[in-house]
């Protein structure tokens, strides 16, 4: 696709180079990481290729390129439109970054009308957060999706791009679908984060992602609102936290405090409607993480390793 140069030491020594692809029908989408290099992409490659496709690249690095004569600068979270058919040269400080390739005829006509070749998002607007979280949860799910989930999704990226684009048009439920699947489990990813402060509201989360606040309220209706999908994982953790070993030390107040209940009774009334009992009731595990999990003669688990498996489901990571 490219005449490659600036490649340090000519990739003798230090060269690395990752990409994971998907394709959904005449899409492809790529998550790649490579060292600093430039691409370049000239007239006649572009005819010889005979590639006649619509490339969206999300940008997880500073870079600079020359699209027929239009100058653009690419930062951290940029998104920039590259057509494949028209000459480009890309210099980038590291190889980072998401790649939807779509065949021309399967664009938009909206798209079509207009000249895109060099097109950037910055990587502060709205438009470029929210049209990056949506290609970077396609690549992290894009394995157990089904094909026409797939072109769903992909055509989703363009139904976001419109409306920062200035364009508007009647949206299928299907996309729609996909879109809010995006939205949740990017909304889920930052709630899940350990750096997102206890303070921050769901106001602050929707900023991040790219929407309003109304528009994360609707992508949760399913799952019965981000409030109640907020507190109860901090319930879920909390119970993890109770079952560690070293929580022993640890009042009840003050892990209200740190999962961002304003006070122990209000946390005990929350842990109770949620799991029947209270979190005095909990013993933190005595499971020794080196030991292999015992099991009776049944073949059952004990009830240490039982409680380390119900935690590791119930919170989702290692408990």
């Amino acid at each position: 696709m490219f005449d490659v140069t600036g490649v340090p030491n000519r990739g003798r020594s230090g060269f690395t180079s990752r990409t994971q692809v998907t394709r959904f029908g005449g899409s492809v989408l790529g998550r790649g990481r490579s060292v600093g290099q430039t691409f370049v992409r000239d007239a006649q490659r572009a005819r010889r290729s005979g590639l006649d496709h619509v490339s969206i690249v999300v940008n997880f690095s500073d870079g600079a390129g020359d699209f027929a004569g239009l100058s653009a600068k690419s930062g951290c979270g940029s998104v920039q439109f590259r057509d494949l058919a028209r000459p480009s040269s890309i210099t980038t400080s590291v190889v980072d970054l998401i790649n939807l390739i779509v065949p021309r005829h399967a664009l938009p006509s909206w798209l079509l009308a207009r000249n895109f070749h060099g097109l950037t998002l910055s990587g502060d607007s709205a438009g470029a957060r929210l049209i990056a979280s949506h290609l970077t949860t396609l690549t992290e799910v894009a394995s157990e999706l089904t094909e026409d989930e797939g072109n769903a999704a992909v055509e989703a990226t363009f139904v976001i791009a419109e409306r920062f684009l200035g364009h508007d048009r009647a949206v299928s439920p299907l996309h729609t679908d996909a879109v809010q699947r995006s939205i949740r489990r990017r909304a889920m990813h930052l709630f899940d984060s350990p750096s997102l402060p206890t303070s921050a509201s769901v106001a602050d989360v929707a900023r991040m992602i790219g929407i309003s606040r109304s528009g994360l309220y609707r992508a949760f209706e399913p799952m019965g609102g981000v409030v109640a999908y907020v507190r109860q994982r901090r319930l879920d953790r909390m119970y993890a936290a109770l079952r560690a070993p070293a929580c022993e030390a640890r009042s009840i107040h003050a892990l209200a405090r740190d999962y961002g209940f304003a006070s122990g009774a209000e946390m005990t009334s929350a842990f109770k409607k949620r799991f029947g009992f209270s979190p005095e009731d909990i013993k933190p595990s005595t499971f020794a993480g080196g030991a292999q999990p015992g099991m009776n003669m049944r073949g059952e688990l004990d009830r240490a390793a039982h409680d380390i498996f119900i935690d590791w489901l119930r919170v989702g990571e290692t408990v």
